[in-house]
């Protein structure tokens, strides 16, 4: 699945739907959130991957699966950041897990991509090194804004979603990735292997 703002902005309007949510802006909110989400993690570089195999020029970077995503933690993460900022309602917290469960869902199915130079096949992790809770955020409510929500409360609803994501992402989600090049140069011996080497581009769909 790929990260699109359709797709989270839709999968967001299904959770609060089955949590009886029927608020006049919760699809402004639910496209902001997906707007947001979907240009900010296409950002080249946000992840970095560590690799290990055999030696060669450059290889192509593939993900096999993506995984440690868990709705449960990252809405934890948006209630406590909500309870710091004196964010109260008796529905704070499903709201905010229903925003959590259905960016989850579309995160799931992210495909990772890249380059690294050293090594020609193997295979590693990769982890988000770049993400910015304060860059998604902004981003969050400039798409709030353009869609004319104007509520006192948009800018910590912007700052408690990005948190949550943010970090959560930073903290657990991991990537399964290959490398496939061209093995060289090839000793006497035979190929060369190499341990850590890291990407040096990478970008999610």
């Amino acid at each position: 699945m790929p990260v699109q703002a359709n797709l989270i902005s839709s999968a967001i309007m299904a959770q609060f739907a089955i949590n009886r949510f029927t608020g006049k802006n919760d699809r402004d909110i639910a496209n902001a959130v997906g707007g947001a989400v979907a240009k900010y993690l296409v950002i080249p570089n946000l992840v970095t991957c560590t690799l290990s195999g055999l030696m060669g020029p450059v290889s192509q970077i593939s993900s096999i699966t993506v995984v440690g995503i868990v709705p449960k933690l990252m809405g934890s993460l948006m209630t406590t950041k909500a309870a710091s900022l004196r964010f109260t309602g008796t529905k704070m917290m499903p709201f905010f897990n229903s925003i959590a469960s259905g960016v989850s869902q579309v995160l799931l199915g992210m495909i990772l991509s890249g380059n690294a130079v050293g090594i020609a096949t193997g295979a590693g992790t990769g982890k988000f090194t770049a993400i910015s809770d304060q860059v998604l955020s902004k981003l969050i409510l400039a798409e709030m804004l353009s869609r004319r929500l104007t509520g006192k409360n948009n800018k910590d609803v912007a700052n408690i979603v990005a948190f949550g994501i943010a970090n959560h992402l930073k903290t657990s989600a991991t990537f399964t990735v290959m490398a496939t090049g061209v093995i060289a140069p090839v000793s006497p011996a035979g190929p060369v292997a190499v341990v850590g080497i890291p990407s040096i581009y990478t970008k999610i769909s």
